[in-house]
């Protein structure tokens, strides 16, 4: 094949099929790359996309959310309460639950739609295609990050919500160089790469500060037990640090609902009239965060994956609902014996583990549990699970969503 030939079929190629073709840590888990990784060479492809864009002088209101819990649900949260105030919002969250679209979402009146594929087609064709040489060699959320950065610059957002992927200091989102950095819960996970302890684990996240940076927020509990590293943040004494006490709610989901109001009024007093208008019961649930995929019978996903957030996860759910069984997969790179560990014992009335192929092998659970325990790695296995009428909780990874959902339709809707 001649060069014109490779150009044309580049020139035909969408979106999506570029994307896929892309190195996806998320699904290889090869986090051996992290060794040796550094930003510098996605700078120099941000740098040059940026001094050719004809939007260049657009300059929006950046966020960057970055933690271990909560940080999906917090930016949701903050996107739609600035949507609601009147602003165009951007929102980029990861990972997705069926299209990548997802994770570039527009948000208006306080709901986040999927972008539309032709102006993601547009943008795609005009902007990053004519300059194929700079992104042949990016990883996937190298590319969807940059591509999102364009492409938020194209629709002219006020507001840009970028939720951190994996880290801070050595992330993609790292290089949009948000205005305002919301800190989330740390907890113990990717330990491998981020650090053994919350400490080192926070001093990564807040490694995402940058020049632009004029502002930190963070949570009176988190403040509290990771005080050294937050006193000692990269430019302390430049970026600023608000603290908001934010009392735990019922649903983690209403604690951190009421953390982005509290952002929101920081950034925009002036709002916190309207703002207080706003009741968490009016706005929508981030989907696949508690989220009720049917009532009969029902059926509720959340894809806590670590140790904290399991347990504060199946706390909220043992609440209103004293018996329940728990379906929970994980990946193998996660703290499995923690899970296992943190579980309500005397709520549930099965424990089904999902080791299904992709997923990790689970330790032995604690003896109260063993005798209502069963492994599962075919979803035959899972089908007497949903035809009963005891609620179901699932925990774990994102891609068990497709699993249950899929399962579900099959199984329940027949």
């Amino acid at each position: 094949m001649n060069v014109s030939d490779e150009s044309s079929k580049f020139l035909s190629m969408q979106f999506i099929e570029f994307l896929n073709q892309r190195q996806n840590i998320e699904k290889t888990r090869n986090f051996n790359v992290f060794k040796s990784y550094t930003l510098d060479g996605l700078k120099i492809v941000f740098d040059f996309f940026n001094e050719n864009s004809v939007h260049k002088t657009h300059s929006p209101i950046r966020i960057s959310v970055v933690g271990t819990n909560g940080k999906g649900s917090t930016s949701h949260y903050l996107a739609c309460l600035f949507s609601k105030l009147g602003y165009k919002v951007g929102l980029y969250t990861s990972p997705h639950l069926v299209s990548p679209l997802e994770r570039f979402q527009i948000v208006t009146n306080g709901k986040p739609d999927l972008p539309n594929i032709e102006s993601v087609e547009k943008c795609f064709q005009t902007i990053f295609v004519p300059n194929r040489k700079f992104i042949e060699q990016l990883s996937y959320f190298e590319f969807l990050t940059l591509f999102t950065y364009q492409f938020f610059q194209s629709q002219k957002m006020d507001i840009e919500i970028w939720e951190a992927g994996l880290g801070g200091r050595l992330d993609a989102t790292k290089l949009v160089e948000a205005n305002h950095i919301v800190l989330t819960k740390i907890g113990l996970d990717h330990s491998e790469i981020l650090g053994d302890t919350k400490e080192s684990i926070c001093n990564e996240k807040l490694g995402i500060i940058n020049h632009n940076t004029n502002s930190l927020f963070a949570m009176l509990e988190e403040v509290n037990s990771l005080s050294h590293s937050i006193q000692n943040r990269p430019r302390k004494e430049e970026v600023p640090l608000f603290v908001f006490n934010t009392p735990p709610k019922e649903s983690y989901l209403e604690t951190n609902f009421l953390y982005a109001k509290s952002i929101i009024e920081h950034i925009f007093p002036e709002k916190k009239e309207v703002l207080n208008s706003f009741l968490f019961s009016d706005f929508t649930k981030p989907k696949g965060r508690m989220e009720v995929l049917v009532n009969s019978p029902l059926v509720v996903f959340d894809p806590s994956h670590n140790p904290d957030a399991v347990r504060t996860t199946t706390l909220e759910f043992s609440k209103s609902h004293p018996r329940f069984h728990l379906l929970v997969g994980s990946l193998p790179d996660k703290d499995l014996n923690g899970i296992l560990e943190v579980l309500p014992e005397v709520s549930l009335e099965t424990l089904v583990l999902w080791e299904g192929e992709g997923f990790g092998r689970f330790p032995e659970p604690k003896y109260g549990l063993r005798e209502r325990t069963h492994r599962q790695r075919s979803t035959e296995g899972l089908v007497p699970l949903f035809q009963g009428r005891t609620p179901i909780l699932v925990l774990g990874s994102f891609r068990l969503y497709g699993i249950v959902a899929n399962l579900i339709q099959n199984t329940i809707k027949m």
